[in-house]
């Protein structure tokens, strides 16, 4: 139980998020992580959680069942979007923006 969302990595490596031109897109928020951490392990694992029903929710659904994990608990509502990170990779402070 917990949040899940939708991580943008950016693909420049060591540049500030700023300069970022584009950016490679991953299932992620702790709950997330570790309901496909556990299901990789070969754990039963079902992830109680809410997602929009834009294309977000339905990408986080579809990896989640694309790696074992029960979306049964996971509820789509049309009342809230889904949410989006936005990070980084750099050497220097870790930098990131949520969008909810």
């Amino acid at each position: 139980m917990g949040r899940v969302a939708v991580d943008f990595y950016a693909d420049q490596i060591h540049s500030p998020l700023e300069h970022a031109q584009s950016f490679s897109r991953y299932l992620g928020g702790c709950a997330g992580n570790i309901s496909v951490g556990t299901s990789r392990l070969g754990l039963k694992s079902a992830m109680f959680s809410c997602v929009g029903t834009d294309d977000m929710g339905v990408f986080l659904r579809n990896q989640l069942q694309f790696e074992g994990v029960d979306t049964s608990l996971l509820r789509s509502t049309p009342d809230h979007l889904t949410g989006l990170v936005v990070l980084g990779v750099s050497p220097g402070p870790f930098s990131f923006y949520f969008l909810s």
